[in-house]
């Protein structure tokens, strides 16, 4: 486990940049990162009407997007003509590649493999799941951003391997938790931080191999149950004291003591878990030999990406795309494909080149049918008038994203208002009196935008002795990416 100094970082990048024949445009890294996840939508849903049908349809994209957008069950069908574009070399090439995003059908949500979990994004294997982003083989999940392998959780970050949690970020082998932060294999507990192996904790941080302990003083079982059995955790004022402690005195004054680097060798980064020679990585995961990813695992040879997963190789500059790809680049939601490059939203295809929304397909560029040898021989022409007119291996423009910007995770890091959301709704206490009529259209104190719960949601709350939440989701979520950094 190290950091690895200024000149390894370049010699990597140069490293990468040599594997994918790239020039370093001298762009910097975090405005490539800005423009990637400028295409990535993480909080909000609307309710328009489909392309295709007319009927009304959940989507992430606004009413007045500039894409034609089908519902699941419609773009998934054969029942209509993918329309496509001829290459025009009078034209620049994003200027096509534009004019292909008018008329070729996007889906509404991406997903596969679902059920019930109709407003999820980014998500395969779900079941029972509702407003959930970056998901992979979850049951029973609510409000949650990137959890992979887990039960029954609610307004968590970054979780995996895990069954009964609230409230909690960056949460590894955890099994019924709460408000917690940066933890393995605990269970049982409440506001913990950097523990591991712990069980019937509250309020601890640096734990390991303990149970019992309460403000990282050890009790008997019998004196932790009486102190556990005087707090009522259905009290949101209460729970709002507890969380402004566990924020200052324990995860401030400690978070110089905690290594983000776990089980990794020459690498350097935050949040980072089984890397090697990975450099300026951020909450990524099983990485080998990249450079510049943000949320990114299982994949090597990676060179700007974010939010890449599962079977990732030679992938430069590219968005969302993942589960099984091979040398992609600037690709933006394609999934088990190879060879790809410009493309968007494409599904089980290799070879192609500028294409919408394709399935299944090859040898396609803006959409068009070529034979094998035909595709090659345009791909040449292709990136030569590309190079002349130094679009080739930029990413898409910002412009382009079909996305409302603040809807997308771009803003949250680079646009937003660094005011801490906590502190906004815990000013909000002396109004916390009112009593909460669950079954209504709830207003976020913080943002002013309705909310409202849904019914797994409240038997959740009920459960478990959570105090109903008063802001909404995309402020929860703000509070989880501040504890984080």
């Amino acid at each position: 486990m190290g950091k690895s100094n200024l000149s390894e970082k370049n010699n990597l990048k140069q490293e990468l940049c040599e594997k994918f024949g790239v020039q370093d445009l001298g762009i910097d890294d975090n405005n490539i990162m800005r423009s990637l996840m400028a295409w990535y939508p993480n909080k909000k849903f609307y309710q328009i009407k489909s392309a295709k049908s007319g009927k009304n349809i959940i989507a992430l994209y606004p009413e007045n997007t500039f894409v034609p957008v089908y519902s699941h069950d419609e773009w998934n069908s054969d029942d209509y003509i993918l329309p496509y574009l001829n290459i025009d070399f009078s034209k620049s090439f994003f200027e096509q590649f534009h004019e292909l995003q008018k008329i070729a059908p996007v889906i509404a949500l991406l997903s596969n493999m679902q059920e019930n979990a109709e407003f999820c994004q980014d998500s395969e294997g779900l079941k029972n799941c509702y407003t959930v982003f970056d998901s992979l083989n979850c049951r029973d999940v609510h409000y949650s951003v990137r959890i992979y392998n887990s039960n029954s959780c609610v307004d968590v970050y970054w979780v995996m391997d895990s069954e009964l949690l609230y409230d909690c970020v960056y949460m590894f082998s955890c099994y019924n938790t709460k408000y917690s932060f940066h933890c393995k294999q605990v269970s049982d507990s409440c506001f913990l931080y950097d523990c591991r192996n712990t069980q019937n904790s509250f309020m601890c941080f640096g734990l390991r191999n303990q149970k019992f302990c309460v403000y990282n003083k050890q009790y008997t079982k019998s004196e932790y149950e009486n102190f556990i059995n005087n707090i009522d955790f259905t009290n949101y004022e209460e729970i709002m004291k507890y969380k402004k402690y566990f924020l200052e005195e324990i995860i401030s004054k400690n978070r110089q003591n905690v290594n983000s680097l776990d089980n990794c060798e020459d690498s350097e980064g935050a949040y980072i878990k089984n890397c090697s020679k990975v450099s300026k990585a951020y909450e990524s995961f099983n990485l080998k030999d990249s450079y510049n990813v943000f949320q990114c695992g299982s994949g090597r040879d990676i060179l700007h990406a974010f939010m890449c997963n599962d079977r990732v190789e030679l992938c430069f500059q590219s968005s969302a795309t993942g589960i099984d790809v091979y040398n992609t680049r600037n690709c933006v939601f394609t999934w088990h494909s190879s060879d790809m490059q410009y493309c968007y939203l494409c599904i089980n295809c290799h070879s192609c080149f500028g294409c919408v929304g394709l399935k299944r397909k090859s040898y396609c560029i803006f959409n068009k049918q070529f034979t094998k040898e035909e595709y090659f021989e345009k791909c040449d022409q292709l990136i030569v008038h590309m190079k002349r007119t130094e679009e080739y291996d930029k990413f898409f423009p910002i412009n382009l994203s079909p996305f409302k910007y603040e809807d997308t995770i771009a803003y949250d890091f680079f646009d937003l208002s660094k005011a801490n959301t906590f502190y906004k709704e815990y000013e909000l206490l002396k109004n916390s009196g009112h009593e909460i009529n669950e079954n209504s259209i709830q207003i976020c104190q913080i943002s002013t935008k309705n909310f409202k719960f849904i019914e797994p949601e409240l038997k959740f709350y009920k459960k478990h002795k959570i105090p109903l939440p008063k802001i909404d989701f995309a402020m929860r979520y703000k509070q989880r990416m501040e504890m984080m950094y």
